[in-house]
């Protein structure tokens, strides 16, 4: 696929309509043949062929085919980057930079300073330091033919531009290369001090003055970089200690504050989570309680967008220690998120509290939350595989709670009902182990030939898309047997 074919498949519809009008700027006699090409790139994504293009656009000489094409692509360039000049700001930057250079260019000298100062309250509003840079070069070079440049002025903005720049050029620097060190490095292992004693090194590299240590925005940058790459390549013992460390140094050098305390319950949520990922239960619960105070701050300016994780840390811990805490946890989670009327809660909270109930061997309980389940809009919107699932988990339930005549019922209708699903390669397992559920209620003999033959098929196939993982189950089924 070709620039053109892959620039016309970005489209959106917004920029195709734009495009169409720019197009018909300028009007011609019958179809046009650009418009022609366009279209047909368009509908024919996968087989597009210049060969056949050229011949349904009656093209004799590819040459003059190709000379179509790289019209095109420039036309469509310029309506694209007409469209945009002014979504993004970087864009209406440099729309004032062109129009200086252009006006520049004609001689006027006056219209071209009117936009190098409109490109350089842009520039210092954007934190453009780079094009500020350019910016004042001109304004130094401009004040030889233009008397109310005073040239002393911008340069001592350049200098001190230049600074700024300057330290900023040596985070990204010194951030590439930490980045580059911490993907390539492979000895980080098990050694607590390994990683900070290469972030330490890495960021001496750059500043021998300590700059970057005592820097919040890089040292905030640093944490998003590094916090990312380590979720990435599951290193949570490594982020465990580097979230311990980097929220310590914050809260030294009292770098928290209003503006930046969506990083701080960020960090908290990351070690929170961490934490339950290495078993440490009591330490997350700890670190989940300070989530639950500082979500309440600043008049709870991020309580609506952390509160979930809040509840959610307290139920993933007390689900492994206390099944009752769990549940109370989400009752609670339940009763603040009926507010924000969003189905996906409502859908995590039911299908949690089954399971809980699944494990506390209240069946029923367990069940009423999945039928309340299939009522919400998330539910609704699932995909049948989703579908299939749950309803294979309530027939768990069914099971379990000795009522083998609604067990029956409801299996003859998940068989009905999700027909297609267990015909496809998808459903095979689930309709395995239907069979194996309905010879179990039956007591057929033949059950432990379907079991051994389930366990042997699918011994490796790493299901965790299940709400009641089927092999765990059928373990304990026959290990009383």
């Amino acid at each position: 696929m070709d620039a053109l074919q892959q620039i016309i498949q970005s489209l959106n519809k917004e920029e195709v309509r734009y495009f169409k009008i720019y197009l018909s700027r300028i009007s011609v006699k019958g179809e046009r043949k650009d418009a022609q090409l366009f279209d047909l790139i368009r509908s024919d994504e996968k087989s597009f062929s210049n060969d056949k293009a050229a011949a349904k656009l009656h093209y004799a000489e590819m040459n003059a085919f190709y000379r179509l094409k790289n019209r095109l692509q420039e036309d469509i360039c310029d309506a694209i980057a007409l469209l945009h000049s002014s979504k993004v700001e970087a864009n209406s930057l440099f729309r004032e930079m062109m129009l200086f250079e252009t006006f520049q260019a004609k001689g006027n000298l006056q219209l071209s300073v009117y936009f190098l100062k409109r490109a350089e309250k842009l520039a210092t509003i954007t934190e453009n330091l780079e094009v500020l840079d350019w910016i004042y070069s001109n304004y130094i070079k401009l004040s030889s033919d233009y008397p109310e440049i005073k040239p002393e002025i911008y340069i001592e903005k350049q200098k001190e531009n230049a600074l700024h720049l300057n330290r900023l050029r040596t985070i990204d620097q010194a951030l590439a290369t930490v980045i580059y060190r911490l993907k390539t490095a492979q000895t980080f292992g098990q050694k607590p001090t390994a990683l900070l004693q290469m972030l330490n090194k890495s960021v001496k590299e750059f500043s021998r003055d300590n700059f970057l240590d005592s820097s919040k925005i890089f040292q905030t940058r640093l944490y998003r970089a590094v916090s990312q790459q380590l979720l990435q390549t599951h290193n949570y013992f490594q982020l465990e200690k580097y979230m311990l460390n980097t929220i310590s140094v914050f809260e030294t050098k009292q770098w928290f504050d209003k503006n930046n305390h969506d990083v701080k319950l960020q960090m908290r949520v990351y070690l929170t989570n961490v934490l339950f990922r290495n078993e440490k239960y009591e330490e997350s619960l700890a670190e989940a309680d300070k989530l639950g105070r500082e979500i309440l701050e600043y008049g709870k300016t991020n309580y609506s967008k952390y509160v979930f994780y809040y509840y959610n840390a307290l139920y993933i811990n007390y689900a492994k220690t206390d099944l009752n805490k769990a549940i109370k946890a989400l009752d609670e989670l339940d009763k603040v998120m009926k507010g924000m009327k969003n189905s996906y809660y409502e859908q995590f909270i039911l299908l949690n509290k089954s399971t809980l109930f699944f494990e506390l061997k209240k069946y029923n309980d367990a069940i009423r939350q999945l039928v309340r389940l299939y009522i919400n809009d998330s539910y609704k919107n699932a995909s049948p595989i989703f579908k299939l699932k749950i309803s294979v988990a309530e027939l768990i339930m069914q099971y379990e709670s000795a009522d083998l005549k609604a067990f029956k019922n409801r299996l003859e209708q998940v068989r009905k009902d999700f027909d297609l699903v267990l015909r496809k390669r998808e459903g095979v397992r689930d309709k395995d182990f239907l069979k194996i559920l309905e010879l179990l209620s039956e007591d057929n003999l033949l059950v432990n030939k379907y079991y051994n033959r389930f366990i042997k098929k699918y011994k490796n196939s790493n299901e965790g898309n299940e709400l009641l993982n089927y092999e765990k189950w059928l373990y304990l089924k026959f290990e009383d047997k």
